[in-house]
């Protein structure tokens, strides 16, 4: 079975470095043009919140109904049983 396309939040670099090594395609929410299975972001990242001070995604027609994953709620130790759950 093909890993899944996952978009992380820009400032989760740990997060982004996991996933990877873990096998799976990873993107960035900014760049929503190519479809994603899943975005793992932080509400408590304020690299990102510096970064993106229109406080919105733009995120591709193609990706409209994408499941979230808040990673501060799961921690990074559980972030790849909780996205292998939501297959």
């Amino acid at each position: 079975m093909a890993k899944k396309t996952i978009a992380v939040q820009e400032g989760l670099h740990n997060v982004a470095s996991h996933l990877k090594e873990a096998g799976y395609k990873i993107t960035t929410i900014d760049d929503g043009s190519a479809p994603i299975d899943l975005i793992v972001y932080s509400t408590k990242n304020m690299d990102y919140i510096a970064h993106n001070t229109s406080g919105t995604l733009r995120i591709g027609g193609n990706n409209k109904y994408v499941k979230m994953i808040n990673v501060d709620e799961v921690g990074l130790k559980n972030i790849i049983s909780t996205i292998e759950e939501l297959n």
